[in-house]
């Protein structure tokens, strides 16, 4: 096996699915990546899921991004640079993925279509209960 390790860029949404569908994202993961690899995080994404975390009203987002925050001190997070950091979000996180090779995880529709018109691969939730991965791995 490879000694490089394959950065997984993840979307706020990608960090949810365990508390929304009780899939194991980093088992799932490692079964369909089958290489060495390191969910990273950008600082947009933690402010994210931290927001949600601490958001005044209660129920099932609140604990998802809960749940997302714990799984999120599993994620190494990156800095970027500063021109990449004054982008929107989800260009943030296209921009990253292809600078650093990596690959992109998230289930919004749209961020994976821009990827795939990028050509950086995609992991993301199909069926509700596994992990795939949409272009070639590098």
């Amino acid at each position: 096996m490879s000694k490089v390790v394959l950065p997984v860029v993840v979307d706020t949404n990608f960090m949810t699915i365990p508390a929304q569908f009780s899939v194991d994202i980093f088992a799932e993961a490692e079964r369909v990546l089958e290489r060495r690899f390191e969910f990273v995080i950008l600082p947009s994404v933690a402010s994210e899921i931290e927001a949600g975390a601490s958001d005044s009203k209660g129920g099932s987002d609140k604990l998802a991004f809960r749940i997302a925050k714990d799984l999120a001190s599993r994620c190494r997070t990156v800095r970027i640079e500063e021109s990449i950091s004054e982008l929107p979000v989800d260009n943030q996180l296209l921009e990253y993925a292809v600078q650093v090779q990596g690959v992109l995880a998230t289930n919004d529709k749209e961020l994976r279509n821009r990827a795939r018109e990028r050509g950086v691969p995609v992991l993301y939730l199909r069926g509700r209960k596994q992990l795939k991965v949409e272009g070639t791995l590098a």
